[in-house]
């Protein structure tokens, strides 16, 4: 009664093994059928299942390469760990004796081994004979051991009948079971204990996808102490992330001394040199220095802004005429007409002559909106033009946007390694955590790019002395009665005022001087009745230059820098199909 209930207990467990661990197959019927199915099984001395299985099948007028078949070799066991079968296939042959082609493969957790010649065909009937070994098959209770084994597995196409027959070479069976139908059933086939071995045959026709399952005790001693071979499972995601004493201490230590690590990056590689700390308004640009130079140093980008700053003071040094053209239409939008007026020259610095040059590189005249998708390129190497000459000029140790661009590699490098340290750790140890605080280190670098560029000692002394300078724009408007006795630097320091975004405030300090007078010989257009009138067109344009001559051919905006027991327990089964 007692060897009865065990009997029982494990065809329930496998049941439950087989539905969690084994892929699930079609059951639709391939029009092909399987004659017979007849399995022997030798439970060897030491503990190895020996199996020959002999497949007959029917193809009918069905043209076929052979038969595949599918034999699991991995069940979940526990919530961490899975159970292995090591199946070796010894020979595939045919009744006569000759040898099948056969390959093996591994497919999630099944071992296939496809039968039959690619370059030929096969119709009619035709036998299998699959001969494999089994380590790891069996199982030890503590009054007997015993084969719980799934015969056939699922199969795409009828089984007219399935046998097998199970001998012990150092003692026989003293208990069968033998059950038949789909995966869960508890219908009984026939088993019998005879002759030292024992039989057990299906009593009716297998539909597509019913298996057959047999289960066989016998003493213990007959084997060595059978131990299910066990091997860790990688864990799911979910089971990545434990938090344990450990797991939190040692994330916690590795953000404690990323970050630090990470504030001394910036510390020594992006801080500026100490400097003046009182602002003192200044009433000129520092050294001269031109509208683009100012704007790179303020915020270590060379960027559209800037560059457009440089064509307008470009246009009030005289290089070229900018005119406002009408509305075209209802819906028409504003566009303006650029013209050179003279060639560059040695004055210009070479970032302002690759701009230049690029502007009329097709003539004298060039409209604002032909420049959209064309003017990318050149604005880009004028950039890097810039960036080159605050180098060489001493403003900056090295280019700023490859400092910029080194710090992302290595902040995306930390995030790729702690995304990688994740997966390790969380996989093998359930420490995932530990890899997510690497990848946290690697996002605060991400954010610190943008500062990780520094000034030299004279850098961080201009930007004091641009700052007095902004200071003195910001404040132009309150000291208007002394602005208006020096209109002309109204439109000397328009350029300034776009970079620093102050062109209505340094607008508002001049609204009483005559516009067209201070712009007259560089800019034209309907709206230059007032100063306010003039700004508001101004900026138009300003911001339409952004657009057009850093949008791309792809884009049209600005630069982005910015269970149960039954059938088909146990181990073995998988089952078959043809190709």
């Amino acid at each position: 009664m007692r060897l009865a209930a065990r009997l029982v207990v494990a065809v329930l467990l496998a049941a439950v093994a087989v539905v969690i661990g084994a892929p699930a197959r079609a059951a639709t019927d391939e029009g092909w059928k399987v004659d017979s199915f007849a399995a022997q099984y030798v439970v060897r001395a030491d503990g190895v299942l020996a199996v020959v299985e002999t497949v007959d099948v029917d193809f009918g007028a069905q043209q076929k390469h052979g038969i595949f078949r599918n034999i699991p070799v991995r069940y979940r066991y526990d919530d961490s760990r899975d159970r292995v079968y090591d199946v070796a296939v010894r020979s595939v042959t045919a009744p006569s004796g000759t040898s099948w082609h056969y390959e093996t493969s591994t497919q999630g957790a099944d071992l296939v081994i496809k039968i039959g010649d690619a370059d030929r065909t096969v119709t009619g009937k035709q036998s299998y004979r699959i001969a494999y070994e089994v380590r790891g098959a069996l199982n030890g209770f503590s009054d007997h051991d015993e084969l719980f084994w799934n015969v056939n597995g699922e199969w795409p196409a009828r089984t007219l009948a399935a046998t097998a027959h199970v001998q012990i070479e150092r003692a026989a069976p003293t208990s069968v079971a033998c059950y038949q139908g789909p995966l869960g059933s508890k219908e009984t086939c026939s088993a019998a204990i005879a002759g030292g071995g024992a039989d057990m045959r299906t009593t009716r026709l297998l539909a597509p996808g019913e298996q057959m399952t047999v289960v066989a005790s016998f003493p213990k001693g007959a084997v060595p102490e059978p131990r299910p071979i066990l091997e860790a499972r990688a864990r799911e995601f979910t089971q990545w992330w434990d938090v344990t004493p450990a797991t939190l201490g040692a994330s916690l230590l590795v953000l404690v001394i990323g970050l630090a690590l990470a504030l001394r990056s910036w510390l020594v590689a992006g801080r500026d040199p100490r400097g003046p700390e009182t602002i003192v308004p200044e009433y000129e640009p520092p050294e001269k220095l031109r509208p683009a130079e100012v704007g790179l140093l303020v915020d270590e980008s060379a960027d559209t802004k800037d560059l457009t700053a440089t064509i307008v003071q470009l246009a009030v040094r005289g290089y070229l005429h900018i005119e406002e053209v009408a509305d075209r239409g209802l819906f028409g939008g504003h566009d303006w007409t650029l013209t050179r007026l003279k060639p560059a020259d040695a004055t210009l610095a070479l970032y302002e002559r690759r701009l230049f040059e690029g502007l009329f590189a097709s003539g004298d005249d060039v409209k604002l909106s032909d420049l959209k998708g064309t003017f990318h390129v050149v604005l880009h190497h004028a950039e890097r033009d810039l960036y080159a000459a605050s180098v060489s000029s001493g403003w900056f140790p090295r280019d700023p946007e490859r400092v910029r661009w080194m710090w992302a590699a290595i902040a995306v490098g930390v995030i790729a390694l702690g995304a990688a340290a994740a997966a390790l750790l969380g996989s093998a140890v359930g420490a995932g955590l530990v890899g997510a605080a690497v990848a946290a280190v690697g996002l605060v670098l991400l954010a610190l790019v943008r500062a990780m560029p520094r000034r030299t000692a004279k850098g961080r002394d201009l930007l004091w002395h641009i700052r007095g300078f902004r200071r003195y724009m910001e404040t132009a408007e309150t000291e208007r009665q002394r602005f208006a006795e020096r209109e002309n630097i109204f439109v000397a320091y328009l350029p300034y005022a776009i970079v620093f975004g102050l062109v209505s405030k340094w607008a508002a300090a001049f609204k009483d001087i005559d516009v067209q007078r201070a712009t007259q010989g560089w800019y034209a257009g309907p709206n230059m009745l007032s100063v306010a009138a003039f700004s508001s067109g101004l900026s138009s344009f300003s911001g339409s230059l952004g657009t057009a001559i850093s949008s791309t051919p792809a884009s049209s905006g600005a630069s982005g820098f910015g269970g149960g027991a039954g059938a088909g327990g146990g181990g073995g089964g998988g089952g078959g199909g043809s190709w």
